[in-house]
């Protein structure tokens, strides 16, 4: 079950709220609001935003996000960046030194079969 789908429920039940009262609020219908609280449906932005105020969390509370220190994902993200233009380099030089040993395999071959050498 998706986090937002257990902090939903978790959070109308500290609340002592019914599925239909917090339908009810959010304007929608109740087998709707359950569906969001069992992970069968996701709601939209706006609804998001209704029941963040409603329960008086901020939408990362409610979505269950976890927070790296500042920086990390940025970190993360160049070293990635980084590890893939290495990688490439490296696939790019063997894949040039591959090539430069089968040409130099045919010309021995052309040579041998035409007596060239």
């Amino acid at each position: 079950m998706p986090k937002i789908a257990e902090n939903l429920k978790a959070l109308r039940v500290q609340n002592k709220l019914s599925m239909q009262v917090v339908a009810d609020h959010l304007k929608i219908a109740r087998a709707t609001y359950s569906n969001f609280e069992t992970g069968k449906g996701e709601p939209n932005l706006k609804l998001l935003m209704k029941m963040a105020d409603l329960y008086n969390v901020s939408l990362d509370e409610l979505a269950g996000r976890q927070f790296t220190p500042n920086g990390v994902v940025i970190d993360q993200v160049r070293m990635k960046t980084e590890m893939n233009r290495e990688i490439n380099a490296m696939v790019k030089q063997i894949a040039n030194e591959f090539i430069q040993s089968k040409e130099a395999d045919i010309v021995k071959r052309i040579k041998k079969k035409f007596s060239l050498a």
